[in-house]
């Protein structure tokens, strides 16, 4: 008989945040803590549930997102450095020229370069990137940003794939494992992008001239976002993608591909550099692995990186010192609510509370995976980042998974998939959308115009899953 108060008890921390950001409209990190206080709440008082087990589980918790946290100040740091240098700046009216079209402008972007912003900053750094580049080249405010959400579909590795990596700790799967699989699962979802910004900037007619590219193009960055995982560096899968996408895009208009901005490239080169050496070369990854956690993994590159950015613009240390400042004023949200739900994650882990949850969802037998990438594209949404999402929801995912006989891999990259792809619905993504194109306030017009592709894909997910 299934324990109604039971499943109450371990449902809390998901229906505090949902009341918490929906209904009461507040924060990521104001919710991060409510559904922390709600799941540590629950592994205390409720007898079924595992309080001995709470301070491994925020020990560990506390380790992951000390990782993450790592690398998100990192890629901060780099993206406001490198705006002080105008790089951001040069690459934008340089892309403008290149395609006067904007229906292809328009595909190029959104499955080309904005992937790979996002994928090498990560947090909807895209959204301010591209925005500039759309409405130079002549679309409204509101397609502009509506596009430039829609350029994050590269979030599974956004800032070189924290939180992916967060969902394969919970998962008990190696980053590249989690990674690969999430790249097989991206490869329709491309196209799905490509199709719908063609369609947004030119109609019908825009799908008729340019559609058969544009799938050309998803394809190509889907591709090259699973090889590079497979074979390369799995950081780097989306950064890679993007990139091959980019090539191509500038491959058929190579003639008019003059006065590339070099030196604004050259710290994003310098970047993927040091971390195809890093992850790629054994010799030298072992030897940072000796080092300790701090020379693994991509904080280190991003921050070398800045400073690299720093000398190749000769920007002075005031201008810096004003760079840092702000890196830390938008780190420190963002890390509070990453840090909080990250905690809440693994305590619903932890204490048992997602094991008494994926007995219930056993109920549902065979239906399990039509709903997974539901309840993971709920947590994107809910919380805004892929990181938090999966640190929410991974934990439920994988017990479900158990209690159904659902292969865990597939069910954990359906979670980091959908939650990926629906976080660039979240209000906070959104806000970032209409600031960018000074539409602030019309956020739920331009949620209105982003959601067709998302629903798409987590329709597809769904499919694929049950299709397993």
């Amino acid at each position: 008989m299934v324990d109604i108060l039971g499943i109450v008890v371990a449902l809390a921390p998901f229906l505090v945040a949902v009341v918490a950001l929906v209904l009461l409209r507040r924060s990521a990190l104001w919710a991060g803590f409510a559904a922390l206080g709600a799941a540590l709440a629950g592994a205390i008082l409720w007898p079924e549930l595992d309080a001995l087990r709470v301070p491994g589980a925020l020990l560990d918790g506390a380790g992951t997102s000390a990782r993450v946290l790592y690398v998100l100040f990192g890629g901060l740091l780099l993206y406001n450095l490198l705006s002080a240098g105008e790089a951001v700046e040069a690459v934008s009216r340089y892309l403008g020229r290149l395609e006067p079209e904007k229906e292809a402008l328009a595909a190029g972007v959104v499955v080309g370069a904005a992937p790979f912003f996002e994928s090498v900053t990560g947090f909807g750094v895209a959204v301010v990137i591209s925005a500039p580049i759309l409405l130079a080249a002549g679309f409204s405010p509101l397609k502009a940003a509506v596009l430039a959400s829609w350029g994050q579909c590269a979030v599974p590795w956004g800032a070189l794939g924290v939180g992916t990596v967060i969902g394969a700790d919970l998962a008990g799967m190696s980053f590249r494992d989690l990674s690969t699989a999430s790249a097989y699962l991206n490869l329709p979802l491309y196209p799905i992008y490509g199709v719908a910004a063609v369609a947004l900037a030119g109609g019908i007619g825009g799908v008729r001239r340019h559609g058969p590219e544009t799938v050309l193009l998803g394809i190509i960055a889907g591709a090259g976002t699973l090889l590079t995982s497979l074979y390369l560096a799995p950081e780097l899968s989306g950064a890679v993608g993007g990139l091959c996408a980019t090539a191509a895009f500038l491959a058929r208009r190579w003639r008019r591909a003059t006065g590339v901005p070099g030196r604004a490239l050259l710290p994003y080169g310098f970047l993927l550099v040091l971390l195809a050496v890093a992850s790629g070369v054994s010799v030298v990854r072992e030897a940072l692995e000796r080092l300790g956690p701090i020379f693994t993994g991509p904080g280190l590159p991003l921050l070398l990186a800045a400073g690299f950015t720093a000398v190749v613009f000769g920007i002075g240390a005031a201008e810096t010192g004003r760079a840092v400042r702000g890196t830390v004023a938008q780190w420190l949200p963002t890390a509070g609510a990453v840090l909080t739900f990250v905690l809440a994650g693994e305590v619903v882990a932890g204490s048992g509370a997602a094991a008494l949850l994926a007995s219930a969802a056993g109920s549902l037998g065979p239906i399990y995976p039509a709903v997974s990438p539901v309840l993971g594209a709920l947590g994107g949404a809910l919380t805004g980042s892929n990181a938090a999402s999966n640190a929410l929801f991974m934990p439920l995912q994988v017990e479900a998974a158990r209690g159904v006989g659902v292969p865990v891999e597939i069910t954990a990259a359906v979670q980091n998939v959908a939650g990926s792809h629906a976080s660039l619905l979240a209000p906070q993504r959104m806000v970032l959308a209409a600031t960018a194109v000074g539409l602030l306030g019309r956020e739920g017009e331009i949620l209105r115009y982003a959601m067709a592709p998302v629903a798409v894909s987590i329709v597809i997910l769904a499919g694929i899953g049950l299709l397993w």
